[in-house]
């Protein structure tokens, strides 16, 4: 964290990114940090970089639009992203460029790399590294919310196998700020009633194959039920915890970038392999990727019937 602050120091603006369709933790670490930065270093111009379109930002206590950047060197802080393709942003605005990251790694594209892969969230890493210096730095209360949205999100509220007392130790140094937990829990899990009616088509359309289980949702289904091609893919977890799916998997037609977005979640069997073959990746056991088209939907599901043929052999 020094060599960090050390950094921050040489610059008058730092732009902070994180990927493109971002998730709890991509928004909570990049807008946690930036609430941290602005409250110690108030003569600096620290700015959220991308776009700002997401039905996630109404949870975050943060505008990221207080800000505009200037055209002047710049240090760029890269937050929850493996590879500078994924990057939500002009990266050639930054002088120098500071990665911190929790994906396995596929490209050091900082001039400074962070990255534990070990690690539940991007956001208890941020959280653990602004612990290092609580002394001499403040951590404000709304800098903590979104940290600590980060952890939960990405944790699935502590329950996924990333999660070791290091994200506890995290969870903790921001519980100590004296944020609202119970109102915390109640903006990222408040359900609407359209919610029952997107639940619904899924479990009367799911599929299932071989331990796979999987729904589709096409951009006239996405039209019909009132929610975007991100939302779609926001009820994957709706086919976890049934003993007999091993994998399961959210198919959501992309018309907009005419392809088809896929995500995909597991127990046990490692599915970041299948996702890279099909452009995609992420962590072991919760992945995303990319079809051309429906028509590619048959490859992907033999190659995740193969992970879990492969992943059973080598038991």
């Amino acid at each position: 964290m020094e060599q960090i602050i050390e950094m921050i120091k040489k610059y008058k603006q730092i732009l902070v990114y994180r990927h493109v369709n971002p998730d709890m933790d991509a928004f909570g670490t990049q807008f946690g940090l930036i609430l941290f930065l602005r409250e110690n270093f108030p003569d600096k111009n620290i700015v959220a970089m991308g776009e700002f379109t997401s039905k996630l930002l109404p949870m975050y206590p943060f505008d990221p639009k207080t800000t505009k950047y200037e055209k002047e060197e710049s240090l760029g802080i890269v937050v929850d992203t493996a590879n500078r393709e994924r990057v939500d942003g002009d990266l050639s605005l930054c002088k120098e460029i500071i990665k911190i990251d929790h994906h396995l790694i596929v490209d050091q594209y900082g001039d400074v790399n962070i990255v534990d892969d070990h690690a539940s969230s991007c956001a208890q890493i941020v959280a653990n590294l602004i612990a290092e210096v609580r002394d001499d730095y403040k951590m404000p209360q709304e800098a903590a919310e979104c940290l600590y949205i980060g952890i939960v999100g990405d944790s699935n509220r502590f329950l996924y196998r990333n999660t070791d007392e290091r994200t506890f130790r995290a969870a903790a140094f921001l519980a100590g700020t004296r944020i609202d937990l119970e109102a915390i829990y109640q903006k990222m899990y408040m359900k609407k009633e359209k919610d029952l009616a997107v639940t619904k088509f899924i479990l009367n359309n799911y599929h299932s194959t071989s331990h796979i289980a999987y729904y589709i949702l096409t951009d006239e289904d996405l039209k019909n039920l009132g929610i975007s091609r991100e939302e779609g893919s926001d009820y994957v977890n709706t086919l976890a915890n049934i003993e007999e799916f091993e994998i399961w998997v959210a198919i959501t037609e992309n018309r907009k970038d005419h392809n088809v977005r896929v995500s995909l979640r597991s127990r046990e069997v490692p599915v970041n392999t299948v996702a890279n073959a099909f452009r995609g990746g992420g962590h072991a056991l919760a992945s995303g990727a990319t079809l051309a088209s429906f028509d590619e939907l048959p490859d992907l599901l033999e190659s995740l019937k193969d992970a879990i043929k492969s992943y059973h052999n080598q038991g």
